[in-house]
């Protein structure tokens, strides 16, 4: 083979060498550019969790998408119940191909149910109502709360209470709603007052209330309230429901007046607001004949034992009923002494074994077997 020939021939190899390494090069580019459209990253949101019962998408499963697209993003998780969830998500790259993926998640409950009601709640003794049906919860989940009370109340027993309204989800989620609760006495029948009472204010009282002790003057010669004309044991109240202290002007009066305590009292005479003169109360209104008196109460006469009024036997509040008119001046006070020429009345007791105990010794009423 000539020198020239050789030289020619070499000539094409290097040419030929140089076209297959640029072909090469197009082809690796190419392959790499198909890779990298092909490509599909991404990732994922830490440990999803999401509130029961919310629309929650799919796209929160992600927290970046590096490559790729994302078809169902927009679709809507399943949070209806609380607990451990899985969902097949669909991710596409820019030539077309698809990578399907399960996603697990998590469906919590962090929020507590709502308490619909008042703070402030008034019922009556009489009402048949369950304090719990006066409130509503609502929880966030589709499973109901449960409501409970936590405090002591009693519905038949007049007073104020503070009670706590509890609301709990199966979570465990808890609100809490502070109450007041007032049960009141239903308000009081009454019978036609008497008017017959004589005018002029005859009469001035002092109830010593310490003493329990009711002391009824009368005018003098120069019209001053110096002459005893009653004395009266009496049972003020007990402590914690105390007769209240002042200077008090009568005014209304009831044969029967609805007590507090769901009694009666006998001989009812207004000293202010709902404190009165009343018999020891009966446990109910005599219909006709006062037979069914608290004779328990009966024997405390002597001592404070009452919801605030002043009771006396029967007959005596009777004397006042009858003789104590609109516009008497009563003055309630503490002393350890009467007033001179005073001494306190001995209170009779009724053997709680005795069939009369229903009755009041000293009732005036022709039937009364005492008698």
């Amino acid at each position: 083979m000539s020198l020239r020939k050789a030289k020619n021939k070499k000539r094409k190899i290097i040419v030929w060498s140089v076209i297959g390494a640029f072909f090469l090069v197009i082809i690796s580019a190419t392959m790499i550019v198909l890779g990298l459209l092909s490509r599909i990253e991404y990732v994922l949101t830490d440990s999803p969790t999401f509130e029961v019962m919310t629309d929650s998408q799919v796209a929160a499963l992600f927290s970046e998408i590096k490559s790729g697209s994302l078809e169902n993003g927009e679709a809507t998780l399943d949070t209806a119940e609380v607990g451990e969830k899985s969902v097949e998500v669909t991710l596409s790259g820019q030539l077309g191909n698809k990578q399907v993926v399960n996603i697990p998640y998590l469906v919590d409950d962090t929020t507590p149910p709502t308490i619909k009601g008042e703070d402030k709640l008034e019922l009556s003794t009489t009402d048949d109502a369950d304090l719990l049906s006066q409130y509503e919860t609502k929880d966030n989940s589709e499973k109901e709360a449960k409501l409970t009370v936590e405090g002591d109340y009693d519905l038949k027993v007049a007073g104020e209470y503070k009670v706590k309204i509890v609301a709990e989800d199966e979570s465990g989620n808890r609100s809490e709603k502070e109450v007041t609760l007032k049960v009141s006495e239903p308000p009081r029948p009454v019978v036609a007052a008497k008017s017959n009472i004589p005018a002029g204010m005859p009469y001035y009282i002092e109830v010593n209330r310490q003493q329990n002790v009711v002391v009824v003057f009368s005018r003098d010669q120069n019209g001053n309230y110096s002459n005893i004309a009653k004395v009266f044991v009496a049972s003020t109240g007990a402590p914690g429901s105390e007769t209240p202290l002042g200077t008090f002007t009568i005014s209304d009066r009831y044969e029967a007046l609805y007590l507090v305590g769901n009694v009666w009292g006998h001989y009812t005479v207004r000293i202010s607001g709902p404190f009165f003169f009343h018999s020891v109360p009966y446990f109910t209104k005599g219909a006709p004949t006062w037979d069914n008196l608290e004779y328990l109460e009966y024997n405390k006469l002597g001592s404070g034992a009452s919801a605030g009024c002043v009771r006396l036997a029967a007959a005596d509040a009777k004397w006042i009923y009858d003789n104590i008119g609109a516009g008497t001046t009563v003055k309630i006070y503490d002393s350890a002494s009467l007033p001179p020429g005073v001494a306190k009345p001995a209170a009779t007791r009724i053997d709680e074994t005795d069939a009369r105990r229903g009755w009041d010794p000293t009732d005036p009423d022709p039937n009364n077997p005492w008698h």
